[in-house]
């Protein structure tokens, strides 16, 4: 679905809505509004070491595919060590979380159903929030879109 539109929606290399929250980058490939609120789509550049807080997504479920590097992910307290080409689903309610395990930066394709998702990284990005001063606002935001923040990262 592409806006209503019978057409589809194509994204060529360098396209998409880029973003930078949590001092990761992304690039929105496909937003809800592009998918009748369906999903979300996105690449995600992961820093060496890098990962989010331990949170949960109360709306969605959430798919990874890794395009590169080694991750380790937490989900529902098991831990899976996977690489270039591995998939995982988290399933909507599941405590879970992941860390670049690599020496190098690792990239992630990510799924979220339905979609929306997105919009918190787009609004905590428009107001220049970031975690080590803003962590407040950062979760009252997010919980407007479904997601808590439940720990940190494990060690």
């Amino acid at each position: 679905m592409n806006n209503g539109s019978e057409g589809a929606l194509v994204r060529r290399v360098g396209q998409g809505l880029d973003n930078r929250t949590f001092d990761l980058t992304r690039t929105f490939l496909v937003q809800s509004g592009d998918s009748g609120g369906s999903m979300s789509h996105w690449i995600e550049n992961v820093p060496a070491a890098a990962g989010p807080p331990m949170h949960v997504h109360h709306r969605e479920q959430e798919m990874f595919r890794i395009l590169s590097g080694k991750f380790r992910f937490w989900c529902a307290g098991e831990a899976q060590d996977l690489s270039d080409g591995d998939t995982i689903l988290i399933p909507k309610g599941a405590h879970h979380t992941f860390k670049n395990t690599g020496a190098s930066d690792g990239q992630l394709l990510i799924t979220m159903t339905p979609g929306g998702a997105e919009g918190f990284f787009i609004e905590v990005e428009r107001q220049g929030l970031h975690p080590s001063r803003d962590m407040p606002q950062i979760v009252e935001i997010a919980a407007r879109y479904g997601i808590e923040f439940v720990g940190p990262p494990p060690a």
